[in-house]
């Protein structure tokens, strides 16, 4: 038991699935998790804010993400069939037609897939689904759980009951919650006790036929541990594929015989026939070590035993373990995943992937938003510590007294709160692998020492301790702030400066790479799903203009809002946040203010492209009128006529950037209106 159970929310389409797959999880959860459950189709009353959401079906996602607060774990259900009541339809003869019911194609299809994927292939299933006309002459319909769509004129319903969320989606909500080792083994017993229950079932309602022989074998033989399991009378019920690899014994040979004369090892076989109900034992068996676990199924008097390789058990950890993406334990971006072309970005990617090559401890500078914890996640993965791990540590986010501890570890008993048995550190975790120290020049003098030992001595000392503990830790660290000014004013050591300058990265702030803007705000509408959005001209005006403080962190909040409040397949200026246009503006920027102003009066190449048509008569010293302007532009993507060119060289002169004088002297620019021209007119006809 817990003292404060940790929440999860499962959301569903229907109500009907709710019920189902909320009777499937409590009692897996039982004592450890708070379960709240909602159908969409009743309505969610509420924003869900819980450790991890499970949503029942990708047709569902998109209706219930406005209801999750931002940074919810959410995790998309696979279902597999409730084999609960599969048992009635082997009774259904060969050839039959039948409808298979479902609430859209889709799910139709699948359920159908899964049928035949377990054997259930004798049956002609034709997908039904609200909309679909059903004329197969078919009498007979399979559902799992959608009984209410069945068409009026079907004569038998068989409902198997809605899927429920398959084994593989179990164990990764255990991971998700960190629960795993707590409740492996009796999510394993719950899955061996129903897969021999329902061997018994189905070999008692079906009269032991070679169809449910088959079925039991697709489902034992697809479990990757060694399945064996006996009666009261220790005759063997269920001897699988993995089973006959590990003890070298054919199936058909076991099968029914007494364990007593299958496992002639007096040792192993005490084991299973006398020792506590629960428990392990390691054996070796045909030169292999062999871990035996053992559970009752007291309903059905059996004993049920799992068989794994220790190799393999070893080999599972490590791939669990390097799957696991916590804390940073793993490098999740590769130089792949940078995006942009420009000669600046791939420069900077030239250089790293040269001091990836290295075990040298290196510095990413740049500015916040840049790229710097993705530059090191792919100088991790490029060098030849990829194999271990990657962790990651953000100093500004970690409170002084913790970072220490966090760090370096504690012994039991260090202060007041330690756990028992005390804490491995961030830097052992790390062991042969990198260390990535984001936010370096928050640290304080006390960790700058500390880092300094570890950096020259390859050692540390836990918090407490007295032990001297050896690591091999490549040190990558980060800062968008001058560490040299900090370490001429005495804020920063210089000699764990240069210790950690060894080698050196800068990473570019996208006002210095504008070539990348097209490629990231494509990349960040696919990741939004919204590879079909488009930006109007005077949207991309705006940001190729914009200065971007927050870099490419910042580009893709406007671009996550801006999909948000879209309401077609176009973007305007009035989707782009509120505070866009003052973001990054330096102070009296007045052409840049300006040129927003003419965003928001329409195309502003249609204006820029007049402001320069003036300039160019004016020294050329000939008469600037409607005409000639009307005349120029025919050549270009916007054509105006006289009377379009009239209304914006109005708005032109309203703004104080045209002079349009009476009579046939022709319009002239304004001092404000040559500034703007001079510092924005390479936007004219620029685009993406």
């Amino acid at each position: 038991m817990i003292s404060t159970p940790k929440r999860v929310a499962l959301i569903t389409g229907t109500e009907s699935t709710r019920i189902e797959l909320l009777r499937q999880l409590e009692p897996l959860l039982k004592d450890y998790v708070e379960v709240v459950s909602f159908a969409s189709d009743e309505g969610i009353p509420e924003k869900i804010n819980t450790d991890l959401a499970v949503i029942s079906s990708r047709l569902i996602m998109d209706e219930v993400r406005p209801f999750l607060y931002p940074g919810c774990p959410t995790i998309l259900a696979r279902r597999a069939l409730n084999i609960s009541n599969i048992d009635k339809l082997f009774s259904i003869p060969e050839g039959t037609k039948a409808l298979l019911v479902n609430d859209t194609p889709e799910t139709a299809h699948e359920v159908i897939g899964l049928l035949k994927e377990i054997g259930i292939d004798h049956i002609r299933f034709i997908p039904y689904f609200p909309g679909c006309r059903a004329d197969s002459g078919a009498k007979l319909a399979v559902t799992p759980g959608e009984t209410e769509l069945v068409p009026s004129h079907i004569d038998t319903v068989i409902n198997i009951g809605p899927r429920i969320i398959d084994l593989t989606t179990i164990v990764e909500i255990l991971e998700k919650l960190a629960l795993l080792d707590e409740r492996a083994n009796f999510v394993s017993a719950k899955y061996m006790e129903t897969i021999v229950r329902l061997g018994k079932q189905l070999s008692q309602s079906i009269n032991d036929s070679n169809r449910i022989n088959d079925y039991l074998v697709k489902v034992l033989n697809g479990i990757n541990d060694g399945i064996l399991a006996f009666g009261k009378d220790g005759r063997i019920t269920v001897f699988n594929q993995k089973s006959e690899a590990l003890l070298k014994l054919r199936q058909a040979y076991v099968l029914g015989k007494n364990i007593s004369q299958i496992i002639k090892d007096k040792e192993i076989l005490n084991f299973l026939q006398k020792s506590h109900p629960n428990s392990d034992k390691l054996c070796k068996i045909n030169d292999c070590e062999i871990m035996i676990s053992k559970f009752p199924v007291e309903k059905m008097d059996s004993v049920v035993c799992t068989l794994k390789s220790t190799r393999e058990m070893a080999e599972m950890e490590h791939k669990v373990r390097m799957g696991l993406i916590k804390k940073g334990f793993i490098g999740k971006y590769c130089f792949e995943d940078i995006v942009g072309s420009s000669r600046t970005i791939t420069g900077t990617i030239h250089t790293a992937k040269k001091i990836a090559g290295t075990d040298l401890s290196i510095l990413i500078h740049g500015e916040s938003g840049t790229g710097k914890e993705l530059f090191a996640s792919a100088i991790h993965n490029e060098s030849p510590r990829r194999s271990g791990p990657f962790l990651a540590v953000n100093f500004s986010a970690l409170p002084e007294d913790l970072v220490e501890s966090e760090l370096f570890g504690y012994e039991e008993g260090a202060f007041t709160g330690a756990k028992k048995g005390g804490k491995v550190g961030l830097f052992e975790q790390a062991q042969n692998g990198t260390i990535f120290l984001d936010e370096i020049g928050d640290t304080s003098p006390k960790i700058q020492a500390r880092l300094l030992r570890v950096l020259q001595e390859k050692e540390l000392m836990r918090v407490g301790g007295a032990e001297i503990v050896p690591v091999n830790v490549r040190v990558i660290a980060a800062t968008n702030k001058d560490l040299f000014r900090m370490c001429t004013e005495g804020k920063f050591r210089e000699d764990l400066y240069y210790r950690l300058r060894r080698l050196y990265l800068k990473t570019p702030p996208l006002r210095e790479r504008y070539e990348d803007l097209e490629g990231l705000v494509q990349h960040f509408l696919q990741k939004n799903n919204r590879q079909d959005l488009i930006l109007s001209e005077a949207v991309r005006k705006v940001l190729l203009s914009h200065s971007w403080p927050g870099n490419v962190r910042e580009l893709e909040s406007a671009i996550e809002y801006m999909v948000a409040v879209a309401d077609g397949d176009t973007v305007t200026l009035e989707h782009l946040p509120q505070d866009f246009f003052l973001a990054g503006r330096p102070p009296h920027d007045e052409n840049h203010l300006m040129l927003e102003k003419l965003c928001a009066a329409g195309n502003p190449d249609e204006y820029l492209f007049i402001l320069a048509a003036v300039q160019r008569c004016n020294k050329d010293r000939v008469p600037a009128g409607r005409k000639a302007i009307s005349a120029g532009s025919r050549h270009l993507p916007f054509p105006m006529t006289e009377e379009q060119v009239r209304s914006r060289t109005d708005t032109l002169s309203q703004l104080g950037l045209l002079v349009k004088p009476k009579g046939r002297s022709g319009m002239h620019l304004t001092r404000k209106g040559a500034a703007l021209l001079q510092t924005h007119g390479h936007l004219a006809f620029a685009s993406f």
